[in-house]
């Protein structure tokens, strides 16, 4: 491998995350050079408050896979949980690198015990209509706040004082080196993730089979088994950022546990699912959770969510 173009988008995180691949082909193979094409995404240039309301998957990947296609780059880095879970047809995933953290946190002026800490009626920017409707179970009387942004513009919100409390993934600030603004880690089987959060996606052309095969020397197997549990659960329920679902499954031994929840965006309704079944049974157990749910009145959920989103347009 000589000079290998990764596709990423242009923010520090997806900087970040797309120089941590780099290190990691580099240490594969040193006469490798790495080279990044940055890509602004509609996700980057709309800021519009809630991503559940977007008409459109892909808001923050497809004009990075479209430059893989176009063969502006050899390899595109994603955030997993950004990826929609139908793969671009020429596209695959030939690595899922090792996992970071997966757990949400709390950012605030101060540590916390727990969330039951924050003042009555606190105010928390977050636009994941999940973290919303999580919270809400926890402590309906915060007052929750559409707020995007990269992740220092969202810390800075905290400071100023425009916000309380902000929600933010755990493997953001670790990547970027911002961990010790975190005043509590919350437990994932409690408040329970994105599927996928806390994972990369490395994408390569498919009839690239060299590349492939080079790429696929970074793949982390337990990973890999995790977050294509948590996403085939995601997929049968036909959902992305819009849909307040949380996913997170993690191998102990022979042993996959499975934590789920759907909520509605008013936090009413709840449907929780817990499971545990042998590694080689993973993808049937997903598809029992999945079915359980719908049954459980998650369709009727799914229904009322598509029903808010149309009439927003």
């Amino acid at each position: 491998m000589n000079i290998i173009r990764i596709a990423t988008r242009a923010s520090k995180l997806a900087l970040a995350q797309a120089n941590q691949v780099a290190k990691l082909l580099s240490a594969l193979s040193p006469d490798c050079s790495v080279e990044l094409v940055e890509i602004s995404t509609k996700g980057d240039r709309d800021k519009s408050d809630f991503l559940y309301k977007a008409s459109s998957v892909g808001f923050f990947t497809s004009e990075v896979e479209k430059a893989l296609l176009d063969n502006r780059a050899d390899i595109a880095v994603h955030s997993l949980k950004d990826l929609p879970t139908t793969i671009t047809q020429g596209l695959t995933i030939s690595a899922i690198p090792q996992r970071e953290q997966v757990s949400d946190v709390v950012v605030t002026s101060k540590k916390l015990a727990s969330i039951h800490d924050l003042p009555k009626g606190a105010t928390v920017g977050t636009s994941s209509v999940r973290r919303i409707s999580q919270l809400k179970l926890i402590r309906p009387d915060l007052n929750c706040q559409p707020l995007r942004g990269n992740i220092e513009t969202r810390i800075g919100k905290v400071q100023q004082g425009q916000v309380n409390v902000i929600i933010i993934a755990q493997a953001g600030l670790n990547r970027l080196g911002l961990s010790d603004n975190i005043s509590l880690i919350l437990s994932p089987e409690k408040f329970i993730p994105a599927p996928g959060q806390g994972a990369l996606a490395v994408q390569t052309r498919e009839d690239n089979t060299e590349l492939c095969e080079f790429v696929s020397k970074l793949d982390h197997k337990n990973s890999r088994i995790a977050v294509e549990t948590e996403r085939r659960i995601l997929a049968g329920l036909h959902g992305g950022c819009s849909i307040p679902l949380g996913v997170y499954s993690f191998l102990d031994k022979d042993t996959i546990h499975i934590h789920a929840i759907l909520c509605n965006l008013a936090a009413t309704k709840h449907i929780r699912k817990i499971a545990s079944c042998p590694i080689d049974k993973a993808a049937e157990t997903a598809e029992s959770i999945t079915q359980q749910i719908l049954a459980e009145g998650g369709k009727q959920i799914l229904e009322e969510i598509q029903l808010n989103k149309a009439l927003s347009r």
